[in-house]
């Protein structure tokens, strides 16, 4: 397997040269210390797997991870990077990466993520894992609990998520203070919520916000008319 390392640390590159020479599997066919020198050597090579950083000048590895699959579509990308914060490894992820390594790990753990990422399989550092996994839980359990309302009534339900309250999400969307309340009406009926608060906390109870956040309180939209203004 044809192997091209991303990375603008040249002791990274060097340590990352010695551990491929440990597998007969992988062949070092290029280094580039930036994105678009990447870009040159995987036109010239057509690697099977590309490690990428994502800490580099010019452009970061998450944009050039979705920019290298427009060119390379074939070329599998593993992320190697001391970043272990699960955004930007959902960032990664969605971009095209196939594999999301931390470079404390050790040389053995590098070969085994270069084996799967090399053959189609997901790999992501066992330090991060975990968190990933929990947090794609919740994102299902979002998409289920928030089916049950319409498309409007979601994107309310994620401004109002945000501590936005109803006139603040009547300007965002650009419609009627009465339109929002009765919208959060029915948001509330339909997940079986008493206020905003209750909101915010399901929110954060699905991922899709951090929790502790302060809500600013503002009269029950339910002591409020309910017609939608035309």
């Amino acid at each position: 397997m044809k192997v091209v390392l991303i990375d603008d640390h040249a002791l990274f590159r060097v340590g990352i040269r010695h551990v491929l020479a440990m597998s007969s599997e992988f062949e070092l066919v290029g280094e580039a210390a930036t994105a678009r020198e990447g870009f040159k050597l995987i036109e010239a090579t057509v690697p099977d797997v590309v490690i990428m950083d994502i800490s580099l000048p010019g452009m970061d590895g998450v944009l050039a991870t979705r920019e290298l699959k427009r060119r390379a579509p074939l070329a599998r990308v593993l992320i190697v990077t001391a970043h272990s914060e699960i955004h930007d490894v959902l960032d990664a992820m969605s971009a095209g990466a196939v594999g999301y390594a931390l470079k404390s790990d050790g040389p053995e753990v590098l070969l085994e993520a270069l084996q799967q990422v090399s053959r189609g399989q997901r790999y992501v550092a066992p330090a991060v894992a975990s968190r990933l996994s929990t947090l794609e839980a919740k994102r299902r359990r979002a998409t289920h609990v928030l089916g049950v309302l319409s498309e409007r009534e979601r994107e309310i339900f994620r401004l109002a998520a945000k501590c936005l309250i109803a006139r603040e999400i009547a300007t965002e969307l650009c419609i009627a203070r009465k339109t929002v309340d009765t919208h959060l009406n029915r948001i509330n009926h339909k997940l079986g919520l008493r206020n905003l608060a209750e909101l915010v906390r399901l929110a954060a109870n699905l991922g899709m916000i951090e929790s502790g956040r302060q809500v600013e309180q503002e009269p029950d939209p339910a002591a409020r008319p309910t017609t939608v203004e035309r």
